[in-house]
């Protein structure tokens, strides 16, 4: 009777301890350090306006700088119909106008080529006031939220690009799977996907958390409703029609540039595209992770606009 008893308590203490580990893991998941823009668009000599808007299908407050294009810079309204627009979004721990990134320094070279950027904080970062992350599962309501509001205020779907970085890439792929967004994705240093990153992050004394990964999955989605199945930048492309061009860090050690090849096959380039750079995939040597533009700050402009005139000025 006594050994039946310290096994029963044995499994409850085991059962427990695995619920517990697989809460908090997937409460990692809504949780991301706040860091405040730290310049605004006039730094780099851009003209803008703060403006907010909600993310798609609820009531989260963003918040974004809207710059327009060179050509309108001193007048009154936007313009927004005449010319395409690029949304840029930043990576998890970050805000828009990440200064490690170059963020409002790509932003001046856009502007420069005639397009106009919307530049926002993605939920429960920089300026947004909602308090929960989702990992990419929520924020790609927010991008919907984005293309939304720029459509409101005259712009053309088709002539909508996006620029993410990060978890921003990986959201901007996600969200190019709903049709009718937007027209183009640059997704820099993105992952293919979520699981995959995880499990691989989980190396030496973490290792043993793997086991815990079926029971985070599942608290994530009773918790939080955050399939974690369901953030796969790779499946979404890989089931949309929406130009992508895929830029990663031969050198990033935070997100390996494998995940750059997984994305590159989803959206049909071969293994010599892939190596080579060509058209679709782009990994830029000695360049760590987000480090392309800083690496390579004149051929990362002119690939990227390259593109967008190639998919937004039709």
């Amino acid at each position: 009777m006594g050994l039946l008893k310290t096994t029963f308590t044995l499994i409850a203490v085991i059962a427990g301890s695995y619920a517990g580990v697989s809460s908090a893991m997937a409460s990692g998941l809504t949780r991301t350090p706040r860091y405040r823009p730290e310049n605004t668009p006039d730094s780099v000599g851009l003209f803008y306006q703060n403006v907010t808007f909600t993310s798609r299908g609820g009531e989260s407050k963003l918040s974004g700088w809207m710059i327009p294009p060179r050509p309108d810079s001193n007048s009154q309204g936007t313009q927004i119909k005449n010319h395409p627009w690029i949304v840029m979004l930043q990576g998890n721990d970050a805000s828009r106008g990440d200064q490690k990134i170059g963020m409002l320094d790509i932003a001046h070279g856009l502007v420069e080529h005639k397009f106009g950027v919307l530049m926002f904080d993605m939920g429960a970062r920089g300026d947004s006031p909602s308090t929960r992350a989702s990992s990419g599962y929520y924020e790609r309501l927010d991008l919907q939220g984005a293309s939304d509001y720029l459509v409101s205020r005259g712009s053309d779907r088709n002539r909508i690009g996006v620029l993410g970085f990060s978890l921003g890439g990986a959201v901007a792929l996600m969200a190019a799977s709903n049709p009718n967004n937007f027209a183009a994705v640059v997704s820099d240093s993105a992952f293919a996907d979520y699981s995959l990153m995880f499990k691989n992050a989980l190396k030496g004394i973490k290792r043993p958390l793997t086991l815990c990964f079926p029971g985070m999955k599942f608290m994530a989605k009773t918790m939080y409703g955050i399939d974690i199945s369901d953030i796969s930048p790779a499946r979404s492309i890989a089931r949309s029609d929406t130009p992508a061009l895929i830029i990663h860090g031969e050198d990033d050690l935070l997100i390996s540039a494998d995940h750059a090849r997984r994305l590159g096959r989803a959206i049909g380039a071969s293994f010599d595209e892939i190596d080579n750079g060509k058209e679709t995939v782009w990994i830029v040597p000695g360049a760590g992770h987000m480090e392309a533009f800083r690496t390579q700050p004149e051929t990362y402009l002119r690939n990227v606009i390259n593109f967008f005139n190639t998919h937004l000025n039709q």
